[in-house]
């Protein structure tokens, strides 16, 4: 069942670059956005405001980025607009200061990137990009930050980009479709690595291929996967599939609008909030936004937004609301939005994400 329930998206200040393909990670002092631009930005709730801070030693995009203890971000890999970056940062927040991490083993972009119970961070596939071309990886690194170096794992068993990583309640991570070179299709597998061991094992495959999409954990442990494409960057898709890990098995659901590399939040109501849409046959998507209430398994629109986005961030606040940066639709932009709403009583009311 399909609804409409009410919301407002509001604009606040404009951030200090346009940017898309970036990063935001929610530190102690407000939202970072690395990337996708030269310089590095926090966004302050209280003032409403962005002030500019250290610039990233490398400029990238489509990177990987990690909040490690004591408000320390690792920013990983990723492209600087012609090769894949092997290249490794670590910011202190609180000092505004960038210093040289260990570098991965393999050049990579579109990765994906996990912060472990154990505060280790997990990186798994991408592209190495290089100056004669690049390949889908399966390969595997593991940093530790008490030695601040990459450590190769056990390989993938097959080879992935624009795919999942979820760390899931137990403390394994769930890795879910992607885009494989080798076999130039989207994939509908589903591994989990196993933590303790550094083993991989394939899981129940999802109904569909899927690539481009997003995966959210949900209170109840079980994982949201929403929209990508299954071909090849192809047309983007309603489908979301939810897996439950205790059954190994695959619920099906569909979204109100179809959709690939939006952003996929959740709220602490338990709710997901789904934002934007990259479509070129169906702009108008791009401005729209719904939410997924795991309880009834009902999706529901929500509010417009003025411009509409893709390979945005979408980042909680302290005070419930949800940041909304950056956009790469019909023209890169500087925007920025915070969405509020008052929810009708079937759906409960939203409280602080």
């Amino acid at each position: 069942m399909k609804t409409n329930v009410a919301g407002e998206f509001k604009s606040t200040g404009s951030m200090l670059e346009p940017r898309y393909a970036h990063c935001a990670v929610t530190t102690g002092l407000g939202v970072l956005v690395i990337a996708g631009a030269s310089g590095v930005e926090l966004y302050n709730q209280g003032a409403g405001e962005w002030s500019a801070r250290a610039s990233l030693p490398v400029a990238r995009h489509t990177c990987g980025v990690a909040l490690l203890p004591s408000d320390v971000v690792l920013v990983v890999g990723g492209s600087n607009a012609s090769y894949a970056l092997s290249d490794a940062q670590l910011y202190d927040v609180s000092a505004d200061r960038w210093r040289g991490a260990g570098r991965l083993q393999t050049p990579r972009l579109s990765h994906t990137t996990t912060v472990l119970d154990s505060g280790r961070v997990l990186v798994i596939g991408g592209n190495n990009l290089g100056p004669s071309g690049g390949q889908v990886q399966d390969s595997v690194e593991l940093y530790d930050p008490l030695d601040d170096l990459w450590h190769l794992q056990r390989w993938l068993p097959v080879d992935v980009m624009n795919h999942t990583a979820t760390l899931l309640a137990d403390t394994n991570v769930l890795v879910v479709g992607g885009f494989s070179g080798r076999q130039n299709v989207a994939l509908s597998s589903a591994f989990i690595y196993h933590v303790s061991t550094g083993q991989w094992s394939p899981v129940q495959p999802m109904p569909m291929p899927l690539m481009q999409h997003t995966a959210t954990l949900l209170a109840d442990g079980r994982v949201l996967v929403a929209g990508g494409s299954n071909t090849p960057f192809g047309p983007a898709q309603s489908c979301a599939y939810i897996y439950d890990p205790k059954s190994d098995s695959w619920e099906t659901s569909v979204m109100c609008v179809a959709r690939k590399n939006h952003s996929a939040t959740r709220l602490a109501t338990g709710q997901v909030l789904l934002i934007g849409d990259s479509a070129i046959s169906t702009p108008a998507n791009a401005r729209t936004a719904e939410l997924y209430e795991p309880s009834s398994g009902q999706w529901a629109l929500t509010a417009q937004m003025s411009y509409g986005r893709f390979g945005h961030s979408a980042s909680c606040l302290p005070s419930g609301e949800v940041l909304v940066a950056g956009r790469g639709t019909t023209g890169i932009t500087p925007c920025a939005s915070l969405i509020r709403r008052d929810l009708h009583a079937d759906l409960g009311r939203l409280r602080r994400c």
